[in-house]
């Protein structure tokens, strides 16, 4: 079930709304205009199946959502050329806004808030940044890896789809198989990109192959003018929350039963990086 996109323009409300089934949410990426009159239309076009609603609201809209039951769950400073984002959520169906573990992943984000940061050293692989060709290799590690992902990455097709609407993949392989690939999503209206897709044979973590990856594209992307650096990572996972620390990102919040990966609806951090030009 890939998302489909609903934007809605009218006099003085323009609106892209992100429909979700596989995550059972719905997301506004985009929200400008009279406030009554947008949330009128994102309540009345949410489907009975959309347990969470997430806005990505600017500053000045929180007062407004905050009066009307929304809270804020995270944010990514910069996000909008330079202004800041907050996800601002509300939940349709109460039992999604509660997590079990919800503070055993809030203790794993402390935990890596109190280390040093230390980058890990990788062993000199060649990275190589990913074709339409590469879409097959990239799919059988992701089939790989995850049971459950928010993404079909599965499917070499859509790999590819991505790729031709600008998704950037990276990845390390030996004898034709892929070890290792991340990705980003650029977003060239806001200037920010989306560091995910993150994924490693499971008999070849720990060889630092992520940390040069994600370099990889940093370098990618600040050739393309892109100024904010995000990813939405999985909380519970202490692996991928400290590589992000230690390449230099900053939390910025948890994002509760946000998505269906790995095991099931999980919480996801948030965490940034601006890039000065």
């Amino acid at each position: 079930m890939i998302p489909s996109f609903q934007s809605i323009s009218q006099p003085g409300l323009d609106l892209l709304l992100c429909l979700d089934p596989f995550n059972r949410r719905v997301r506004v990426d985009e929200f400008q205009g009279d406030l009554q009159q947008g949330l009128t239309q994102i309540l009345d076009l949410s489907p009975d199946w959309a347990e969470k609603i997430i806005i990505k609201a600017h500053r000045e809209q929180i007062g407004y959502l905050n009066d009307h039951g929304w809270s804020q769950e995270a944010m990514i400073p910069g996000y909008f050329n330079g202004e800041d984002l907050y996800f601002l959520v509300f939940y349709p169906q109460k039992p999604r806004a509660h997590s079990d573990r919800l503070d055993l992943d809030e203790s794993i984000a402390n935990t890596i808030l109190g280390m040093d940061r230390k980058p890990i050293e990788t062993d000199g692989d060649v990275i190589q940044q990913s074709s339409l060709q590469d879409a097959e290799k990239l799919a059988i590690l992701y089939e790989t890896v995850f049971d459950i992902y928010p993404a079909p990455l599965g499917d070499p097709s859509y790999i590819r789809k991505t790729m031709e609407h600008g998704t950037v993949y990276v990845h390390i392989e030996r004898d034709g198989q892929v070890l290792s690939v991340a990705s980003a999503e650029v977003n060239r209206k806001f200037a920010n990109a989306e560091l995910t897709d993150c994924a490693t044979l499971p008999e070849e973590q720990g060889k630092g192959y992520m940390p040069a990856l994600l370099t990889r594209l940093e370098e990618l992307l600040i050739q393309q003018k892109i100024t904010c650096l995000y990813t939405i990572c999985r909380a519970p996972s202490f692996g991928m929350n400290k590589v992000f620390y230690n390449l230099g990102y900053n939390f910025s919040g948890c994002l509760v039963n946000n998505c269906n990966i790995y095991s099931g609806i999980e919480n996801m951090n948030v965490w940034h990086k601006l890039i000065n030009r």
